[in-house]
């Protein structure tokens, strides 16, 4: 019987509570929707690929009878589902939630295969054993014969059940599809590759993750990262080095939280504030 887990997070998770906000539903309506979802995909996408799957089929997996095209847009935009280069469809982290499982699967197939072999195998010997009591002359005469009853094994179509197929083309891991999404929300993309090798060496699991999104998502709001332009957000890879996710929230936009100089003009910051923000933002190094 097949399972998947569900982590006690899950009810609460912000994917969840932002899909549930685009179809106007109650947060428990679209975890159950996601459950009835992810449990029909076991069996009918077990690789996590909806390539050929239309919207309509989706839905009605997960029970949802309203719009479909609505219901899959709104995974779509939660991050529930992601659209690969090709413009197919795929279950968000499914290899990474339901690989044991699906490897499980295998194994059972294996065993599945070595049992039938020993059985044809015991088949052939109770086989040969009935002739046991065949006169000498005969066995003389047939002593030399090629036994035509055994398995060719030099005939590669002869080599195990499994068929051959082509390899499959690599698949990104977990880590490379996180730091995909985290690029993709990061509001200033300089450095890549430096910030890439940050992001290998802090190889945030799926709670770090989550934290470390959380945290994107607040700066974004904050006075820092929109004054000027946004001139005063870290590097990407500076702010993943320096593990700024663990920083006090930055004041938000609007909070009045810039000291001004006295007689200074209304609603332009302290000289002396924007440089500590500059020398406080670049610390560890600039990036070519």
């Amino acid at each position: 019987m097949a399972w998947i887990q569900i982590h006690q997070q899950l009810k609460d998770h912000r994917k969840v509570l932002a899909a549930a906000d685009e179809l106007d539903i109650e947060p428990a309506h679209m975890l159950g929707l996601l459950i009835s979802f992810w449990l029909w995909a076991i069996d009918n996408a077990p690789d996590g690929s909806l390539a050929g799957i239309s919207d309509r089929m989706i839905a009605r997996a997960a029970q949802w009878d309203k719009d479909p095209e609505e219901f899959v847009a709104a995974l779509t935009s939660a991050s529930l589902l992601d659209v690969t280069e090709d413009g197919v469809l795929e279950i968000h982290d499914w290899s990474e939630y339901t690989g044991k499982l699906i490897e499980q699967r295998e194994n059972e197939k294996n065993r599945s295969r070595a049992r039938r072999a020993a059985a044809k195998s015991n088949d052939r010997r109770t086989t040969a054993g009935q002739y046991a009591d065949v006169s000498k002359s005969d066995q003389k005469k047939t002593a030399g014969r090629v036994d035509q009853t055994r398995v060719d094994q030099s005939r590669p179509e002869n080599k195990g059940d499994a068929p051959i197929t082509p390899a499959a083309e690599k698949q990104p891991n977990a880590q490379e599809r996180r730091f995909a999404e985290f690029w993709t929300a990061y509001p200033k993309k300089v450095g890549k590759k430096a910030a890439q090798k940050a992001w290998e060496k802090a190889k945030p699991d799926a709670e770090l993750f989550e934290k470390i999104m959380q945290a994107v998502a607040t700066a974004k709001t904050s006075e820092q990262w929109l004054r000027e332009g946004g001139r005063f957000i870290p590097n990407p890879s500076t702010w993943i080095n320096q593990g700024r996710w663990d920083d006090e929230p930055l004041p938000p936009a609007g909070s009045g939280s810039y000291q001004q100089r006295p007689g200074g003009n209304c609603g332009k910051p302290d000289t002396m504030d924007v440089l500590a923000g500059i020398i406080a933002d670049e610390e560890g190094g600039f990036e070519i």
